[in-house]
């Protein structure tokens, strides 16, 4: 792991800083939550498919939403605790203030990134609505898998400044 990035995982202090550290963790582990339901209804899907030809109905569709809800609520748990992959490849030789910089100059990225997908992820979520568009064996509509995406979006989008933020002043106060 690179030496930034464990420099980087830090308890986060102040209001600001425990507020963002409770809602990352309330939705990572709402998220767990679901990968549990999904799991169960997994296996309640195969063995009533093998033993009684009972399969759930929509259960693959059922695992496509819930993974991808579950996944975008746990980024910015990932966000908060330094846990994204890091590619060090090409800053080994790098001083622990230049890796740090980048460190901090990636989680404004980050920032930009999630919240110009939380823009679109809520434009698209609109017009999926609107549209009235379902999954194709329960009718489900798409949309309601895109309501806690956008949130979890907004949320990666503030941590990550957050992270910006603490790393940047961090290095300043050197």
């Amino acid at each position: 792991m690179a030496e930034s990035v464990i420099e980087s995982v830090h308890r986060p202090c102040g209001v600001i800083g425990r507020s963002i550290e409770l809602a990352c963790t309330v939705l990572a582990l709402l998220a767990g939550l679901m990968f549990c339901i999904e799991a169960v209804m997994s296996v309640v899907s195969v063995v009533g498919r093998a033993a009684f030809n009972l399969p759930v109905p929509g259960d693959y569709e059922l695992v496509q939403m819930l993974s991808a809800m579950g996944i975008a609520m746990c980024l910015p748990y990932c966000q908060l605790k330094g846990g994204h992959v890091f590619v060090d490849f090409f800053t080994l030789w790098a001083s622990p203030w230049l890796k740090r910089m980048l460190d901090s100059m990636a989680a404004l990225l980050m920032a930009f990134c999630a919240f110009v997908l939380a823009w679109r992820i809520w434009a698209g979520m609109i017009e999926m609505r609107e549209y009235g568009e379902t999954s194709m064996v329960i009718s489900l509509p798409i949309w309601w898998g895109y309501v806690p995406v956008v949130p979890s979006f907004v949320l990666l989008g503030i941590t990550a400044l957050y992270t910006f933020t603490q790393e940047f002043c961090r290095e300043s106060k050197r």
